[in-house]
């Protein structure tokens, strides 16, 4: 009897991961169907672009919105360095993050790493803490997404 519980745990141990596996493929995929990435910065390292179509507004002054990286090689490279050889197939980066446009302070809520073949490097969904609005994130976006 011992025996038969013990293979039923294993089995719906294996079941609940792949189920938690697939809600993840399913946030993923859903988190970004039907964007519309507009560049708001290019670099040596990566394009920056932010969803157009995920624009909202949970509170007054708080905006809420998705950004995609796409790494060059040279920010491929850099990442290896920061953060081991996990990202050596690193294509791409996306956050969702906000802004409080009053105080001119962004978060990041969560983010996900993909390789070049969609598989996932580093998934967070933890907040950040809130900080002054960087220049590599550009006035340009600020504006945009704050209008």
């Amino acid at each position: 009897m011992k025996s038969l519980l013990g293979k039923l745990g294993v089995i719906l141990i294996g079941l609940l991961i792949f189920v938690i596996g697939c809600q993840k493929t399913v946030l993923r995929n859903e988190s970004t169907k039907g964007a519309d990435w507009k560049l708001y910065r290019s670099t040596e390292s990566y394009l920056g672009y932010y969803d157009t179509q995920s624009i909202t507004r949970p509170s007054q002054n708080i905006v809420r919105f998705w950004v995609r990286f796409n790494w060059t090689e040279k920010g491929v490279l850099s990442r290896v360095g920061k953060f081991g050889g996990k990202y050596e197939n690193l294509s791409h980066s996306i956050d969702l993050r906000e802004i409080n446009c009053v105080e001119e302070t962004v978060r990041s809520l969560s983010t996900i790493s993909y390789d070049n073949k969609g598989g996932v490097i580093y998934s967070s969904s933890s907040p950040s803490n809130w900080g002054l609005i960087p220049a590599s994130m550009g006035e340009s976006l600020y504006k945009a997404v704050c209008k």
